[in-house]
C-alpha cells in the first residue's frame, strides 16, 4: 500500500494495477477505512482512495464547501494522476459527489457505484438530522460526534469489530470540515436530474442502514436509466467493513461485467 508523496489536490492511498477505481469516503471517515476493500480489489484495479480536505491525514487542507467543489476536486486529482476514464465508488455523502460527476463529467466516468446513498439526505430515515449532527460537532466536539455517528454504521453498533478503528479515523476530522460537508449535503437534491445519465451504475445499501433506507436506494436506482440495485443482508451503513468479502464480490462483479 502506498501513500502519494507528490503534491496532489487530495491525499491518496493507492494500490496500482488497472483500470483505475476511485473510492470516495463519506463523512466522519478517512481513506484508511477502505483498506479491506482495496486489498480485495487490488488484483483487478488501480485502486485509489483519496481523502477529502479536512479529513484523515488531509486535516490541514482547507475543506470543500459544496458538492460541486468536491466533484471538481476529484477531476483535478484524476488529471494530476493522468487518469482519463475511471470507475468511481462513492459512499454516503460521496454518493452525492458521484451523482454530480455523472452529470458534469460523464465522459470521464466508466462505471459508478453509489453506496449507502440517496437522491437527497433522508428526511425521516437518518438516525438524526444533519442539523443535529452539526450542533453535536459544535457542542460536543469531533471525538464524541465520531462515537455517535460510527455506532450507527454497524448492526452491532459499539460492539462491532471495526467500530473503534472507525472512531479513530473519524476523530481525525477537522470540525469545520465536517460542518462544511454536512452543510453541503443539506440542500442537495438530485431528484428529476439523472434521467439523461447513460453510465452503468450500481446502487448498494445494507438492509439495516440507519443513514439511508432501502426506499431511498430504490428511488435512486429508479432515477437512473442504466442502474441496478443490490441490498446486502445483515449490514448497516458500513457493509464494506461488516461483510468485506461479500461487498468486494458485488463490486468486483459489477465492475468486471460486460
Amino acid at each position: 500500500m502506498t501513500r502519494s508523496t507528490v503534491r496532489l489536490p487530495m491525499t491518496v492511498l493507492r494500490r496500482a494495477t488497472s483500470p483505475p477505481l476511485l473510492l470516495l469516503h463519506g463523512f466522519c471517515a478517512a481513506a484508511a477505512g477502505w483498506l479491506p476493500t482495496m486489498e480485495r480489489l487490488a488484483g483487478n484495479f488501480d485502486v485509489i482512495a483519496p481523502e477529502w480536505p479536512g479529513f484523515g491525514t488531509s486535516v490541514e487542507r482547507a475543506p470543500c464547501t459544496s458538492i460541486d467543489a468536491m466533484a471538481e476536486r476529484v477531476i483535478a486529482l484524476a488529471d494530476a494522476l493522468c487518469l482519463g476514464r475511471f470507475h468511481v465508488l462513492g459512499h454516503s455523502m460521496s454518493g452525492f459527489v458521484v451523482q454530480q460527476l455523472l452529470l458534469r463529467h460523464p465522459q470521464r466516468i466508466g462505471k459508478a457505484v453509489l453506496y449507502g446513498a440517496g437522491l437527497l439526505t433522508s428526511r425521516d430515515g437518518r438516525f438524526e438530522t444533519l442539523q443535529a449532527t452539526i450542533e453535536r460537532l459544535r457542542r460536543e466536539g469531533v471525538h464524541a460526534t465520531a462515537r455517535k455517528v460510527c455506532a450507527t454504521w454497524f448492526v452491532e453498533q459499539e460492539r462491532a469489530a471495526s467500530y473503534a478503528a472507525c472512531v479513530d479515523q473519524g476523530a481525525g476530522m477537522d470540525a469545520e470540515a465536517g460542518i462544511a460537508a454536512l452543510t453541503a449535503c443539506e440542500t442537495i437534491d438530485f431528484s428529476d436530474r439523472l434521467g439523461g445519465v447513460d453510465n452503468e451504475v450500481l446502487v448498494i445499501l445494507g438492509d439495516r442502514d440507519r443513514t439511508f433506507r432501502v426506499g431511498d436506494a430504490v428511488q435512486l436506482a429508479a432515477a437512473l436509466p442504466n442502474a441496478s440495485l443490490c441490498v446486502l443482508p445483515g449490514c448497516a451503513h458500513a457493509a464494506h467493513l461488516e461483510q468485506p468479502e461479500l461487498f468486494g464480490q458485488v463490486v468486483d462483479g459489477f465492475l468486471n461485467s460486460l
